[in-house]
Protein backbone atom coordinates (compact mmCIF):
# COMPACT_ATOMS: atom_id res chain seq x y z
CA UNK A 1 0.00 0.00 0.00
CA UNK A 2 1.40 3.18 -1.15
CA UNK A 3 0.94 5.58 2.17
CA UNK A 4 -2.37 8.33 2.02
CA UNK A 5 -4.07 6.10 -0.72
CA UNK A 6 -7.20 5.13 -0.08
CA UNK A 7 -9.38 2.25 -1.45
CA UNK A 8 -12.96 2.05 0.59
CA UNK A 9 -15.55 -0.19 -0.71
CA UNK A 10 -18.79 0.96 -1.38
CA UNK A 11 -21.32 -0.69 -0.12
CA UNK A 12 -24.83 -0.94 -2.38
CA UNK A 13 -28.52 -1.11 -0.15
CA UNK A 14 -30.28 -3.34 -2.98
CA UNK A 15 -34.06 -4.14 -3.06
CA UNK A 16 -36.54 -4.79 -5.93
CA UNK A 17 -36.71 -1.31 -7.29
CA UNK A 18 -32.81 -1.35 -7.90
CA UNK A 19 -30.01 -0.14 -5.48
CA UNK A 20 -28.60 2.82 -3.25
CA UNK A 21 -24.93 4.00 -3.07
CA UNK A 22 -23.07 6.40 -1.31
CA UNK A 23 -20.06 7.36 -3.01
CA UNK A 24 -18.95 10.52 -1.55
CA UNK A 25 -19.23 12.84 0.95
CA UNK A 26 -17.15 15.06 3.10
CA UNK A 27 -17.76 13.84 6.63
CA UNK A 28 -13.72 13.39 7.37
CA UNK A 29 -13.83 10.10 8.24
CA UNK A 30 -11.76 8.85 5.79
CA UNK A 31 -9.81 12.55 4.83
CA UNK A 32 -10.37 16.05 5.72
CA UNK A 33 -9.86 16.73 1.96
CA UNK A 34 -12.76 18.32 0.31
CA UNK A 35 -13.76 18.06 -3.08
CA UNK A 36 -14.25 20.80 -5.38
CA UNK A 37 -15.36 19.42 -8.65
CA UNK A 38 -16.60 16.49 -9.96
CA UNK A 39 -16.32 14.97 -13.22
CA UNK A 40 -17.52 12.14 -15.41
CA UNK A 41 -15.74 10.71 -18.23
CA UNK A 42 -16.49 7.64 -20.61
CA UNK A 43 -13.30 5.52 -21.61
CA UNK A 44 -13.67 3.14 -24.42
CA UNK A 45 -12.60 -0.12 -24.71
CA UNK A 46 -8.67 -0.89 -24.06
CA UNK A 47 -7.94 2.38 -23.56
CA UNK A 48 -4.90 3.49 -21.58
CA UNK A 49 -5.05 6.63 -19.17
CA UNK A 50 -2.19 7.89 -17.52
CA UNK A 51 0.30 8.35 -16.29
CA UNK A 52 -0.83 11.89 -14.97
CA UNK A 53 0.19 13.61 -11.64
CA UNK A 54 -1.10 16.81 -9.82
CA UNK A 55 0.99 19.07 -8.20
CA UNK A 56 -1.33 20.40 -5.51
CA UNK A 57 -4.78 18.05 -6.34
CA UNK A 58 -6.43 15.10 -3.75
CA UNK A 59 -8.67 12.82 -6.38
CA UNK A 60 -11.29 10.12 -5.35
CA UNK A 61 -12.28 7.91 -8.23
CA UNK A 62 -15.26 5.52 -8.32
CA UNK A 63 -15.92 3.45 -11.47
CA UNK A 64 -19.81 3.63 -12.38
CA UNK A 65 -19.76 1.13 -15.26
CA UNK A 66 -17.42 -0.93 -16.76
CA UNK A 67 -13.81 -2.81 -15.69
CA UNK A 68 -10.26 -1.17 -15.38
CA UNK A 69 -6.98 -2.18 -14.47
CA UNK A 70 -5.17 0.63 -11.81
CA UNK A 71 -1.97 1.78 -11.66
CA UNK A 72 -0.55 4.23 -8.90
CA UNK A 73 3.17 5.06 -8.28
CA UNK A 74 4.44 7.40 -5.30
CA UNK A 75 6.69 10.04 -6.62
CA UNK A 76 7.03 11.87 -3.49
CA UNK A 77 10.92 12.03 -2.46
CA UNK A 78 10.34 12.09 1.35
CA UNK A 79 7.81 9.29 1.35
CA UNK A 80 8.12 5.89 2.83
CA UNK A 81 6.62 4.76 -0.11
CA UNK A 82 8.36 6.43 -2.58
CA UNK A 83 8.30 4.38 -5.70
CA UNK A 84 6.26 2.01 -4.69
CA UNK A 85 4.13 1.00 -7.35
CA UNK A 86 0.42 -0.42 -6.53
CA UNK A 87 -2.05 -2.16 -8.75
CA UNK A 88 -5.49 -3.73 -8.49
CA UNK A 89 -8.56 -4.10 -10.63
CA UNK A 90 -11.64 -2.23 -9.83
CA UNK A 91 -15.17 -3.32 -11.91
CA UNK A 92 -18.68 -2.22 -11.57
CA UNK A 93 -19.65 -5.65 -9.35
CA UNK A 94 -17.13 -5.25 -6.08
CA UNK A 95 -17.46 -1.08 -6.21
CA UNK A 96 -14.50 0.65 -4.85
CA UNK A 97 -13.74 4.55 -4.39
CA UNK A 98 -10.04 5.07 -3.90
CA UNK A 99 -8.26 8.07 -3.48
CA UNK A 100 -4.61 9.79 -3.65
CA UNK A 101 -2.90 12.56 -2.68
CA UNK A 102 -0.81 15.38 -4.88
CA UNK A 103 2.70 13.56 -6.85
CA UNK A 104 0.94 10.25 -7.13
CA UNK A 105 1.53 9.03 -10.25
CA UNK A 106 -1.73 7.27 -11.86
CA UNK A 107 -3.03 5.66 -14.75
CA UNK A 108 -5.65 2.89 -15.50
CA UNK A 109 -6.25 0.17 -18.89
CA UNK A 110 -10.00 -0.23 -19.51
CA UNK A 111 -11.10 -4.11 -19.66
CA UNK A 112 -14.37 -4.31 -20.95
CA UNK A 113 -16.07 -1.35 -23.39
CA UNK A 114 -18.68 1.11 -22.06
CA UNK A 115 -16.16 2.59 -18.92
CA UNK A 116 -17.73 5.55 -17.39
CA UNK A 117 -15.61 6.99 -14.06
CA UNK A 118 -16.80 9.43 -11.98
CA UNK A 119 -14.14 11.55 -10.32
CA UNK A 120 -13.74 14.29 -7.27
CA UNK A 121 -10.72 16.42 -7.27
CA UNK A 122 -9.64 18.92 -4.51
CA UNK A 123 -9.03 22.00 -7.33
CA UNK A 124 -10.47 23.29 -10.41
CA UNK A 125 -9.28 21.89 -13.04
CA UNK A 126 -5.59 23.06 -14.96
CA UNK A 127 -3.38 22.23 -17.20
CA UNK A 128 -0.44 23.91 -15.07
CA UNK A 129 -1.66 21.47 -12.51
CA UNK A 130 -0.77 18.59 -13.93
CA UNK A 131 1.73 16.99 -15.82
CA UNK A 132 2.22 13.37 -18.01
CA UNK A 133 4.69 11.13 -17.58
CA UNK A 134 5.43 8.48 -20.57
CA UNK A 135 2.98 6.01 -20.43
CA UNK A 136 5.18 2.55 -20.13
CA UNK A 137 2.85 -1.02 -19.58
CA UNK A 138 0.46 -0.46 -16.45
Amino acid sequence: MIKGVIKKKIISHNDKRGFFREIMKNDNKYTNIRFTQISHSKIKNSIRKGWHVHEKQYQWNYLIKGSIKVSLLDLRKKSKTYMKKMNFSVNEKNPIIYFFPPHIAHSYVTLKKDNHMIYGTSGIYSKDEEYKLPFKDV
